[in-house]
């Protein structure tokens, strides 16, 4: 059995695990699918409107009683109508990524809600909970998606974030096994979150196409890419190509950047994740790629996991 933490006990959930809130493929259905099985499923706002955000909550609530949470990005000007939407319908934990914890902890507080935050270092963990967040997620480089610059490991950021901080600690990146999870409570945390491995699932909203690439992916097949604009993992393809030639290019770097986003444009992550273009879609994955070949549903990989856990645990038993 996956043992009970700190991160447990402040979401109400049974197992330490939190379901990465990823744009385009995590929706109300995989939520509810992970909060069902014990997890905190997580809706990722990254990539809705408020029309859409609206529908997907509802939906969740109608498809689970437990706990479910709202990743909000912050670096998005819409975050604070996505924020004021989510307590309105009732939502009563929050992750808040990609800007200051400082912004909207005290807000959502005295709207009586929890507050996670995603950083990747040690010391921004530090100011997380200086800044008033319940507990904290820390992601290694290996992650997938959008990423720190600092390329710290996840081996390495736990340990060092735990030595800093006294709220629920919760680990990222690289994590998608039982044996994993249980690594990263040895090393300090309260907790994993999973986005790869979730998205590899049948209740996940990516395209078959994508789900099918991930299943062939080796160790060596994602790069962490844009680290001068916003840095993001990807999984080789055309457009991945296309950024790195343009990253090796002798542009400079204002020119570069520019270039980049225009390459970016509008729509590439979703062209790739949801609608299932592999030429020319983004396709956001992490490094744990390399170690997934099956697709069950949430509840098979729960299962699956605590089976892990506990045969890794009694493995390194001392009589």
């Amino acid at each position: 059995m996956i043992t009970a933490t700190a991160l447990t006990k402040l979401l109400n959930i049974k197992f330490p695990i939190i379901q990465g809130g990823m744009v385009w493929v995590s929706g109300a259905k995989l939520a509810a699918a992970v909060s069902n099985a014990g997890g905190l499923g997580v809706i990722g706002a990254g990539s809705m409107n408020l029309e859409l955000l609206k529908l997907h909550i509802l939906k969740a609530q109608q498809l689970t009683s437990k706990p479910f949470a709202v990743n909000i990005p912050l670096i998005y000007s819409g975050a604070q109508d996505q924020i004021e939407l989510a307590i309105k319908l009732g939502i009563k934990i929050f992750i808040t990524s990609a800007g200051s914890p400082k912004k909207f902890t005290d807000y959502l507080h005295s709207n009586h809600a929890i507050v996670g935050h995603v950083t990747s270092t040690p010391l921004m963990a530090q100011k997380c909970e200086t800044a008033g967040v319940d507990f904290v997620i820390v992601e290694g480089h290996e992650a997938g998606g959008h990423n720190g610059r600092d390329e710290l490991t996840t081996m390495v950021l736990i340990p060092q974030s735990r030595k800093l901080v006294s709220i629920p600690l919760v680990a990222a990146g690289g994590i998608g096994s039982g044996e994993a999870i249980l690594a990263s409570l040895a090393l300090g945390a309260d907790g994993v979150q999973m986005g790869t491995r979730f998205v590899m699932t049948k209740e996940s909203s990516a395209h078959q196409n994508f789900k099918d690439k991930i299943k062939m992916a080796g160790p060596l097949d994602t790069t962490l890419c844009m680290k001068e604009t916003i840095p993001v993992r990807l999984l080789h393809n055309h457009f991945y190509e296309q950024v790195r030639d343009l990253e090796t290019t002798n542009l400079s770097t204002s020119d570069k950047q520019q270039a980049l986003i225009k390459l970016l444009g509008s729509g590439r992550a979703k062209k790739g994740m949801l609608e299932g273009d592999l030429k020319d879609g983004e396709l956001e994955i992490g490094q744990i790629s390399g170690l997934i070949n099956d697709l069950p549903t949430v509840q098979q990989l729960i299962d699956q996991l605590e089976i892990e856990f506990e045969a890794c645990r009694q493995k390194f038993l001392v009589s």
